[in-house]
């Protein structure tokens, strides 16, 4: 078995006594305060998050947008320079090979941040598409990413940028300096708050990450770990692949029909059009177990009337919330064709059943965010 891999910021996390874990392949950050107080930092003011486990690729040149709008199900050709999208790789049945985000830092230059589980199963797709004349090339091992987010995650950021980085949009992307540190600054984020994603070379992510901090010192800014990661992106409803998305689960499934633009052809996409005309087999939704203790944890089983409905593929504590909440898939017959999933369940906690209620999705939405 080979041992985990590091980040560049491996010694700073030891310094800053944070508990670790193996996450895709990865040595990384479990907590340091404590997952609950981290949390609560980033939706009152702001986290900081060493990200550096997941992949980027490249894509340039001519052939570059039509190898995406092949590989992909949202349409790279809407992005202008300097924009990002939320997209998703598919098998040629509509399975989820991983969820990724696109940039479009040039006119035909793009980079990619894929999941780091998914990053040699990745690679194989978009070689085997055709990705090698479009000049593909592997940034994963030259890439650290660091992130802030929070509500105040802008103005203690902006002052450290030698470019106006607070007026870079939601989704969109801007390269400059923060901290003396060269870096892609992307306004995107997977925590449900406003924020920044910070893509740089290793050498200077420590001093990146530690130049975030000071900004936030006095100010209840504390270094995030994966743990505060999960449950503020569960709170916001937003999938994790191996738990929502997986080579089973199509993005239709996942309700995440708004990014996949079926006008076009695409691989998956004749397979993603007939499932959305015979009818999904499986819908995402999100529920609460009803006596606001009970977890309803990953692979618990999902029951209505006492037969198996589908099973929980999420579950924990909500620091915000101050409760549990959950999401699962539930089978197609337990799904009206034209309502939202909605009614009573109740959910196999080892040796007894909990009841649960169907809710909507997200649980968390931040202040004046739109939709």
């Amino acid at each position: 078995m080979n041992a985990p891999m590091r980040t560049a910021l491996f010694p700073l996390h030891q310094k800053l006594a944070a508990r670790m874990t193996t996450f895709g392949g990865f040595e990384m950050p479990v907590s340091y305060a404590g997952i609950i107080e981290e949390h609560r930092a980033v939706r009152v003011a702001a986290g900081v998050f060493d990200l550096s486990h997941m992949g980027e690729f490249e894509l340039s040149g001519a052939r570059a947008l039509e190898i995406l709008e092949r590989t992909l199900t949202n349409s790279a050709a809407r992005l202008r320079v300097g924009q990002a999208q939320y997209t998703i790789l598919c098998a040629q049945d509509g399975g989820t090979i991983d969820d990724l985000i696109v940039y479009r830092l040039a006119e035909a230059r793009y980079m990619l941040c894929v999941n780091a589980a998914n990053i040699a199963a990745d690679r194989a797709a978009f070689l085997e598409l055709g990705a090698d004349r479009a000049n593909f090339r592997d940034l994963s091992d030259e890439t650290a990413l660091v992130a802030i987010q929070g509500p105040r995650a802008a103005e203690l950021a902006a002052p450290l940028a030698d470019f106006p980085l607070e007026q870079v949009a939601r989704f969109a992307v801007a390269e400059g300096s923060v901290a003396g540190v060269r870096c892609i600054a992307a306004r995107t984020g997977y925590t449900g708050e406003d924020g920044f994603e910070f893509f740089t070379a290793p050498p200077g992510a420590p001093h990146l990450f530690e130049a975030l901090l000071d900004a936030g010192r006095g100010e209840r800014v504390l270094p995030c770990g994966l743990g505060a990661r999960d449950t503020l992106r569960l709170e916001a409803g937003l999938p994790l692949y191996g738990h929502e998305l997986d080579r089973a689960t199509s993005p239709l499934e996942a309700g995440l029909g708004v990014f996949v633009k079926l006008e076009r052809e695409f691989v998956g996409s004749a397979a993603l059009r007939a499932q959305r005309e015979r009818g999904l087999k499986k819908r995402l939704i999100g529920l609460q177990t009803d006596d606001a203790r009970s977890i309803a944890r990953q692979g618990y089983k999902l029951l209505r009337d006492g037969r198996e409905a589908g099973v929980v593929t999420s579950g924990t504590f909500a620091p915000t919330l101050e409760r549990p909440i959950a999401m699962g898939y539930l089978a197609a017959g337990e799904i009206r064709p034209t309502a939202a999933p909605t009614g009573a369940l109740e959910v196999e906690i080892r040796s007894r059943r909990a009841a649960a209620t169907i809710v909507p999705l997200p649980f968390y939405r931040r202040p004046g965010a739109r939709g």
